[in-house]
């Protein structure tokens, strides 16, 4: 009996307890959604036009849609429907005077640099006018670490260190461009360097004296041993 309750506790009850957490997680598990298009009249409700219209005319989008290395993708597209209100970019901070447009992404996996243009609303201010920091963390955090999931071995990874530079505040209400680019790149590890501009107001004035770099990120991004496990079942 001794040696009944022993296989028990130490190998029946712990299989047990992870089969039915694995199987509960998997079904509970949403099923991937569409993501919003700059088309459809559920993203109409909640972006601004303007903005985007801006967006469209920037010679830096039009250049970089013309290129083929590049593909144009939407930050919706890459989370579940079901997930949308859980990211911070698109549930909490996702809206009406926060971050106004779904942020438009140009990606090249081949060169290892993606391009993101947001609008960062009046109410991602402070007292003074100027957007928070922690939300620039935010968006550096995910977008730098977006850029180099495609380098490592299972395509996932977490951030290992983050190093930011604030140059300069953001004014509320601005149209910004985030650039990011992987330096270095080794089997589990990867290095992405990136900063946060502004969009030209003005052609002419943008070409004398070029964007104001409002911060600077460095990202260490790892992708640890045990996510090899999970390589094969799509989980997360």
């Amino acid at each position: 009996m001794a040696i009944l309750r022993l296989i028990n506790r130490v190998l029946v009850l712990p299989t047990l307890g992870f089969g039915l957490g694995v199987g509960t997680f998997i079904r509970a598990w949403p099923n991937e959604g569409s993501g919003l298009t700059l088309g459809d009249d559920d993203a109409g409700r909640f972006q601004r036009r303007d903005v985007l219209k801006k967006i469209e005319n920037l010679s830096q989008f039009k250049r970089l849609s013309a290129d083929g290395s590049y593909v144009k993708t939407l930050q919706s597209d890459g989370i579940p429907a079901a997930h949308r209100p859980n990211c911070v970019g698109q549930g909490i901070l996702f809206g009406y005077n926060k971050l106004e447009i779904d942020p438009i992404i140009l990606k090249s996996e081949e060169k290892g640099e993606i391009v993101v243009f947001y609008h960062l609303g009046k109410d991602l201010g402070n007292e003074n006018g100027k957007v928070h920091k922690g939300i620039l963390s935010l968006l550096l955090d995910e977008a730098l670490c977006y850029c180099g999931f495609p380098t490592l071995p299972s395509k996932r990874g977490v951030t290992a260190k983050l190093d930011i530079h604030f140059d300069n505040d953001i004014p509320a209400d601005s149209t910004i461009v985030l650039k990011a680019h992987v330096t270095q790149s080794r089997g589990r590890k990867c290095i992405i360097d990136g900063t946060l501009e502004s969009v030209p107001s003005n052609p002419v004035t943008s070409l004398v004296m070029g964007p104001t770099t409002y911060a600077r990120a460095q990202c260490i991004l790892v992708e640890p041993k045990w996510f090899r496990i999970f390589s094969r079942v799509d989980l997360f």
